[in-house]
């Protein structure tokens, strides 16, 4: 008899979420790169730039480019080099896509501790997202 502690069925299922979202920010980070580099869409900055532009000071770069902060690139995923944050983005949300998939499991299982705790993360990582406590735009 093995006494081997098995992860529980939140804790697979956590897991198994978190590696198709990895997989799936991974990929669309593999796609817009190839994306950006043959210029199937139009781009913000043009590829040829990025080397100029790569010893610059965040305020400088966003300064000489223009380019958006925050939330402000959402309206220009219609661009080569801005479809690249949709997997970033993805990436960062990784845990709260884990997090809101196992909260019914806990709510079901009437776990209240964990409801609160998944509650309270999921929280935080909303306020976080959204600029409110991090104190982006």
């Amino acid at each position: 008899m093995s006494n081997k502690i098995k992860p529980s069925e939140e804790q697979l299922e956590y897991a198994t979420i978190l590696q198709k979202v990895g997989l799936g920010g991974l990929g669309i980070l593999i796609v817009s790169f190839i994306v950006y580099v043959f210029e199937v869409l139009p781009t913000t900055i043009p590829i040829n730039e990025i080397p100029r532009l790569w010893g610059l000071r965040v305020d400088e770069f966003i300064e000489k480019t223009g380019m958006p902060t925050g939330w402000h690139w959402v309206p220009l995923l219609h661009n080569g080099d801005m479809v690249s944050f949709l997997g970033i983005v993805i990436l960062a949300a990784a845990s709260l896509i884990c997090f809101l998939a196992i909260l019914p499991t806990f709510i079901k299982k009437k776990d209240t501790p964990f409801v609160v705790i998944v509650a309270i993360q999921i929280i935080i990582l909303l306020l976080a997202a959204s600029g409110i406590i991090s104190g982006g735009d």
